[in-house]
């Protein structure tokens, strides 16, 4: 799943309520170019998007008087290929070329009394040629600079984006300057249909991670280390088997090829200056399909609070 540094408006006026963040991943830190091989994402979270009519279908539906709610938007490009980038023919038993392009409404609710997070979205976009997978790959591989792909005519086909994501965090155990917690994911749609679950460590100077989302309004430096793991059961991952509806792609991975039991681990390390906040986080992932091995990511998110 993608960690991201997440950028907020809280419903309580307090310092630090509107931010902007982008975040960029790549898996050349890795030295690798394939699978889940680069992303794209601009968050931005604001309190009149509470009034957004998608934000009454996010959970929680009730906000207590206690809760701290942060209302966004997120605009979210991936690219998947192959391993071998050099050939424009389609090679059986390996990841199809797929991008997504999607744009999510979140919610995100602290119950510090209770150590609880909730983060909700509902993600609607587009698979295939028009997420401008080709396009972006092929800007990235000029810049490195390196061979340009040749297999994008063979990706998956358009077809629509319709996903609801739901999370949960929950503390159980804490001391001064750590904490230990569970987690669960559900996602629920045409692009991702699975479930997940594990435990997080956060390390953290000023610990009070169900208080915010930024940094602390009265610190002017903080560091933490955050280290996640997660077991996913997955039932539909549209990025391998195609779109929902569209069954016209070139090229898939059959259902029977899926790997259903996937592991992940994500190590992030995150440093806040004032209303600054700069983050890497790097994660791995278990194999997703039959003929696929372990791949990893570097990511990088920067976001500007005021």
């Amino acid at each position: 799943m993608f960690l991201a540094l997440q950028v907020s408006l809280s419903a309580q006026k307090e310092p630090y309520q509107n931010a902007f963040s982008v975040a960029f991943e790549n898996d050349m830190f890795n030295k690798m170019d394939w699978y889940y091989t680069n992303g794209l994402q601009f968050l931005l979270y604001h309190e009149s998007l509470q009034k957004s009519p998608f934000d009454r279908v996010l959970l929680p539906f009730k906000i207590r008087e206690k809760d701290r709610a942060w209302y966004g938007l997120t605009l979210r490009q991936e690219l998947y290929t192959p391993r071998d980038l050099e050939d424009d023919t389609i090679r059986a038993g390996d990841h199809p070329y797929a991008a997504t392009l999607t744009l999510t409404q979140q919610r995100v609710v602290n119950r510090p009394e209770s150590g609880i997070r909730f983060t909700t979205g509902l993600r609607v976009g587009i698979l295939g040629p028009a997420a401008l997978g080709f396009f972006a790959q092929d800007i990235i591989h000029r810049i490195t600079p390196s061979n340009p792909p040749k297999g994008w005519d063979n990706q998956v086909h358009n077809d629509v984006i319709l996903n609801y994501d739901f999370m949960v965090d929950k503390e159980i155990l804490r001391d001064g300057v750590s904490v230990f917690g569970l987690k669960g994911i559900a996602r629920m749609g045409t692009l991702h249909t699975d479930f997940s679950g594990g435990i997080w460590y956060r390390l953290d100077i000023g610990l009070d991670y169900f208080e915010r989302l930024g940094p602390a309004p009265d610190n002017t430096f903080n560091l933490y280390f955050q280290m996640e793991g997660t077991g996913r059961f997955v039932i539909y991952d549209a990025t391998l088997q195609g779109g929902l509806f569209n069954k016209t792609s070139p090229y898939v991975i059959p259902a029977e090829s899926i790997n259903r039991l996937v592991g992940d681990i994500i190590m992030s390390l995150v440093v806040e200056i004032r209303g600054h906040q700069l983050g890497l986080y790097q994660h791995l992932i278990s194999s997703r399909f039959t003929e696929s091995g372990w791949h990893g990511w570097l990511g990088i998110a920067y976001t500007y609070w005021w």
